[in-house]
């Protein structure tokens, strides 16, 4: 890939690229009425249009394109078995500057059910386009990792490049897909290769600018931080180009790690967070309440509010205790991180071309970390700023620097509950002081202002908190629950898969009693993770 070039220009277009936009605009192409009736997606216009005869199928709309190639771009199985059925062709290139084929617009859109029908109709897996791109290497273009796996456990040939002698893990780096990137170089890609322009996957996840990516690549597989490519670019100038500071800012500190023969302690790095997960948040909110919060307290309201409200100094110094607990156990306790490199992921891997689930449209894949490479247990979640799986995961909370999972979620609501319940307490007692022994100034009213934050915060997480719990659903779970087929109805609205009751619910929560495999319902169907 040039460097010159800028990331919309390097865009393969296939279907959408060329003629999905006129689609989208409501514009249909003035030809037979074939491809309209494909367009729909219903089978019963099609036949219609092709009483015609067969012959319809041999067709070109007026950007040159067959109906079979319509039919795998929306991805319609029936459709596309109808053509076959009438001996229509699946297998001829557009008829304009890049001659793709049906099967690279069914990759465009990650269809694997439409590709596993063309490749049984005798489709070659490693047919290329007019810029010799395979279904594998647009498959990665547009980031459909399931379809990858499906591709490479069907044979694919990982060695081909496109005409800027780019693969399939050049695309996956350049459009930031790490996951992706880390099923292509387990599958034997190598991420050291060069293509036409002399950039290896690192100079491409630079110019994309995720982080994930550049550290895995670094840190996982040894890429070369000071190679240049062909116009004298190396990573770190790439992503300095284009601005991305969080890369600039790893890069700096591999290139100082690799050069120095002394190891340093990167002491911003430190007392801030590495790039991509700062402290900000909890050095807020711990700088507020050591630094102001207490001594304020200490030095303002105890001396004179002691006797006149013994119990409510004597509730506050156990809720701090309490807080401080949750906060410590919260923060520090692994959230339950699922182990790595296990054996059933690499079986699943390799039985992938065999799996029936293809042909029903299902994706037996959809449970697999690539990152992680593992098989994902209901309900948990790889965390993009851990860059872990996380058992029975609920969310990354910046406030506590870790995520929340199924072994720290007691003591994270414990910690939330305490903050939502001193926050009224702290207030009530600045308001009492300051009434009754002091006058009201600009700084009493601005951390008036920082407490109420504080309980807004912290009452939303309680409230939302404690009503997930009494459902027996996570943050992830609710907000993201369209992914997940097991928790959407037939109407398609949240469903309460895991639902046992109010009791059973918050027993689980705080694993009393936690919720058995075999209690949950037999028709939850677990398709993607």
């Amino acid at each position: 890939m040039s460097t010159n070039q800028t990331p919309a220009s390097r865009d393969h277009k296939h279907g959408p690229g060329e003629t999905e936009s006129a689609v989208k605009d409501g514009k249909s192409p003035p030809n037979h009425p074939i491809f309209d009736a494909i367009k729909s997606g219903m089978l019963v216009p099609v036949q219609t249009a092709a009483e015609d005869g067969p012959s319809v199928f041999s067709l070109r709309d007026d950007k040159g394109h067959t109906p079979a190639h319509w039919a795998c771009l929306g991805g319609h199985t029936v459709i596309l078995r109808f053509i076959l059925d009438n001996k229509g062709p699946v297998d001829e290139a557009s008829n304009n500057e890049l001659g793709a084929r049906p099967i690279h617009w069914a990759c465009v859109n990650g269809h694997v059910a439409i590709v596993d029908i063309l490749l049984q109709a005798g489709v070659s897996i490693d047919v290329v386009d007019n810029k010799g791109c395979t279904p594998l290497i647009v498959a990665a273009q547009y980031g459909h990792t399931m379809l990858a796996g499906y591709l490479m456990g069907k044979g694919a040939r990982l060695q081909i490049v496109d005409r800027d002698g780019d693969n399939a893990l050049h695309w996956a780096a350049f459009k930031g897909q790490n996951e992706l990137m880390r099923l292509l170089i387990y599958s034997g890609f190598n991420p050291r290769q060069r293509d036409n322009y002399g950039q290896t996957s690192l100079h491409l996840s630079c110019i994309n600018g995720n982080l994930t990516s550049v550290k895995e690549l670094c840190e996982q597989d040894g890429a070369e931080l000071d190679l240049k490519d062909k116009n004298g670019k190396t990573p770190l100038m790439l992503a300095s180009g284009r601005k991305h500071q969080d890369v600039i800012e790893y890069l700096r500190r591999q290139i100082k790690s690799k050069n120095s023969f002394i190891p340093k302690l990167d002491l911003l790095s430190i007392a801030f967070g590495p790039p991509g997960n700062s402290k900000v948040a909890i050095l807020f909110f711990m700088v507020n309440v050591l630094c102001w919060g207490y001594p304020m307290y200490i030095i303002k309201c105890l001396p004179y509010t002691w006797y006149d409200l013994m119990v409510l100094h004597i509730i506050f110094f156990i809720l701090n205790i309490v807080m401080w607990f949750s906060l410590f156990h919260a923060s520090t306790t692994d959230p339950g991180y699922l182990p790595r490199n296990v054996p059933e992921y690499d079986l699943a891997i390799k039985q992938v071309a065999h799996f029936d689930e293809w042909k029903q449209g299902e994706n037996p894949l959809s449970r697999l970390c690539h990152t992680c490479r593992l098989v994902k247990p209901l309900r948990s979640k790889h965390c993009r700023v851990c860059n872990r799986c996380i058992k029975v995961f609920d969310h990354h909370c910046p406030y506590i620097y870790n995520c929340v999972g199924y072994k720290n979620r007691v003591t994270f609501i414990s910690f939330v509950t305490c903050v939502g319940t001193l926050g009224p307490i702290c207030m009530f007692l600045s308001v009492y002081t300051i009434n009754n022994y002091m006058e009201w100034n600009w700084l009493y009213k601005l951390y008036m202002a920082i407490m109420v934050f504080f309980e807004i915060t912290a009452g939303s997480l309680f409230i939302g908190g404690m009503w997930l719990a009494a459902v027996n659903l996570t943050t992830n779970e609710y907000l993201k629950h369209k992914k997940y087929k097991h928790l959407v109805d037939e109407n398609g609205k949240l469903k309460y898969a895991f639902n046992q009751g109010i009791l059973n619910n918050f027993l689980d929560y705080f694993h009393i009693k936690p919720l058995q495999e075999e209690e949950i319902s037999d028709q939850i169907m677990i398709t993607t993770i």
